[in-house]
């Protein structure tokens, strides 16, 4: 049985410090014992404290303690950087327990100013949804080719950033992104309304991997409020979480909240993809 989640022990996240400073299998084999004992049940007690908290909400999100986290070990065969740990913990809340399904919330436990990894990955287990350096598109071709990234500001990182919690779709696919462009552009009001919502709670969508040019079949847009968010090809705010957050055991509901905060958002999403 899972045990209630009591915070991150400062002293145990020095592991991860540690690790970016000493990133090989020595070290890590010398110092594993914080990860096993500590670092990894209490991202296990916090995913569960973390689900209550959100059913408690009437939100649908929720994680496995242990299927739920992101492993620390990387896939380096593809990568020519061979450093083989991440230097951060991950986890995912989502609707039906896969890791990578759309609509998600993704939970990143990192020292402030921990190294962020910089390989490619086809290891689903290994991918982070904020880290962009683990995902099969950093192998592969862009996700639209023929419509460079855009330079839309952003007020912090994706990732390698410290501890933050972020929701919505992260999607990597054309189909699925032109879905969600298809729902924004048919409803407009309701659209506007979820940015106005995510504003009113000082939330901002991330540039979300931004083409440069309109979508095809979208050119109809182009030069209204719409425009920004038809350019994206993912969905998704993040909030950054303190020091006295991660280590409080406050930090399920601080997570659930930031949820609750993001369920319009989520709610358009789901709709757009799956009809509800």
């Amino acid at each position: 049985m899972t045990a209630s989640f009591t915070g991150f022990d400062p002293a145990d996240l020095a592991f991860l410090s540690g690790l970016a400073v000493h990133n090989d299998r020595d070290w890590f084999a010398a110092n594993r014992a914080v990860y096993d004992v500590r670092l990894k049940p209490a991202l296990g007690a916090l995913i569960a404290d973390a689900s209550t908290a959100c059913a408690r909400r009437g939100l649908p999100l929720g994680g496995d303690p242990a299927k739920s986290q992101f492993r620390i070990h990387r896939d380096v065969r593809f990568s020519k950087n061979k450093q083989p740990y991440k230097t951060h913990l991950s986890a995912v809340l989502t609707r039906d327990g896969l890791k990578m399904s759309p609509g998600m919330a993704y939970i990143h436990i990192e020292p402030e100013g921990g190294s962020r990894v910089t390989a490619d990955t086809f290891d689903y287990d290994s991918i982070d949804p904020l880290d962009p350096s683990t995902h099969p598109a950093a192998r592969l071709a862009a996700p639209e080719p023929e419509a460079p990234a855009a330079a839309i500001p952003d007020i912090e990182h994706a990732h390698g950033r410290g501890a933050y919690v972020s929701a919505g779709f992260f999607l990597y696919d054309r189909k699925n992104s032109d879905k969600v462009r298809r729902a924004i552009a048919a409803d407009p009001e309701d659209w506007l309304a979820v940015e106005a919502h995510l504003a009113a709670r000082g939330l901002r969508l991330a540039p979300g991997m931004a083409v440069k040019r309109m979508p095809k079949g979208f050119d109809d847009h182009a030069g209204t409020a719409l425009e920004p968010s038809l350019k994206r090809l993912q969905w998704y705010a993040r909030r950054p979480l303190t020091g006295a957050e991660v280590s409080s055991p406050q930090l399920p509901e601080v997570l659930a909240g930031f949820v609750d905060d993001m369920k319009p958002l989520l709610e358009f999403g789901w709709k757009a993809l799956y009809g509800g």
